[in-house]
């Protein structure tokens, strides 16, 4: 078969490109249709008292952690004076943390000072303390931002 000559006012059609095959993307999970799918396999294999299905309760367990993730703070702490005693709140977190950790600071420098309450010294006079809160869960630890800061006098 001939070709039809090319001329300046008619170029020749370009070639076809094959673009890369695009890649599948994993559909996202339903959460809630694997935590009910776990729910069964734990019943079945209670009931049946055996371990069938141990491996895919398993994997179920870790893709329901793995999309927890860290902490995320979604509320900052916040620091209350009665008399002496400076309290600070955890803030509110997603992410299921497991444990709390409290660092206390004077004038945005830490001063060492852990734990939810802070016993106020006469070296704080005239300074201003904040608290900063570190969640942990089995996925990672995530510091929130600072307090507020209470001025002791």
């Amino acid at each position: 078969m001939a070709t039809a000559p090319t001329t300046a006012a008619h170029p020749a059609a370009p070639t076809a490109t094959h673009a890369p095959a695009a890649r599948a993307t994993p559909a996202p999970r339903d959460a809630a249709a694997d935590q009910a799918r776990l729910l069964i396999l734990l019943a079945t294999d209670w009931l049946n008292n055996d371990r069938t299905h141990a491996r895919e309760i398993a994997a179920l367990v870790a893709a329901q952690v793995a999309a927890v993730g860290p902490p995320v703070n979604v509320d900052v702490p916040f620091v209350s004076q009665a008399g002496a005693m400076l309290s600070c709140t955890m803030g509110n977190w997603l992410g299921e943390p497991t444990s709390y950790a409290y660092a206390w600071h004077q004038d945005g420098v830490s001063n060492s000072a852990t734990g939810a309450t802070y016993t106020v010294t006469p070296g704080d006079s005239g300074h201003s303390l904040a608290c900063v809160v570190s969640a942990t869960n089995a996925l990672g630890t995530t510091v929130a931002p600072m307090s507020n800061a209470v001025a002791v006098e």
